[in-house]
């Protein structure tokens, strides 16, 4: 998705949102590529998942954790969030 969709969904400011992009991407939880004068992200969803199963078996502090669902290619978040807001 292009970062100025993601600004439009998510009300955050292009430069705020351009920062947090950056370090999503640094960390491998993001890709971005290059489209023309757009540049597009995409979710490494492997990744998000490996992260999500660390925090769940390492950062509960002994207590259950949710069930937290694994995120695929079709998982539509950026609405999710944008509902909330």
């Amino acid at each position: 998705m292009a970062a100025s969709k993601i600004s439009e969904r998510l009300h955050i400011p292009p430069s705020s949102l351009s920062f947090h992009l950056k370090e999503l991407a640094h960390t491998n939880l993001l890709v971005s590529r290059q489209e023309g004068r757009f540049v597009i992200y995409a979710a490494q969803f492997a990744t998000m998942n490996t992260l999500m199963g660390f925090m769940s078996d390492n950062c509960c502090g002994g207590n259950p954790c949710m069930p937290v669902p694994r995120c695929t290619a079709d998982c539509n978040t950026a609405d999710h969030v944008a509902d909330q807001a």
